[in-house]
């Protein structure tokens, strides 16, 4: 598994199409800026793909005030 913030503003930028030779393709979910969320910033890979199940931002008052980004919520299938 890789999670990370990137803040890579491109989709096709260098390091998404680099990491997507290892990785599945993932839904990006917006989380950048927390308080209305725009950008997919934050991104989560598993390997095999098969294994991650959903992903999610956690969106709440105590989120967007902890950071500028609002944090991933996965459900992973081991």
């Amino acid at each position: 598994m890789l999670v990370g913030d990137l803040n890579e503003w491109f989709l096709w930028g260098r390091p998404l199409r680099r990491l997507h030779k290892y990785f599945d393709e993932t839904p990006a979910v917006r989380t950048f800026p927390a308080h209305f969320p725009m950008f997919a910033l934050d991104r989560l890979w598993t390997h095999p793909g098969s294994i991650l199940k959903g992903i999610k931002a956690h969106d709440s008052e105590k989120a967007r005030v902890a950071s500028d980004h609002l944090p991933l919520v996965a459900t992973i299938q081991l």
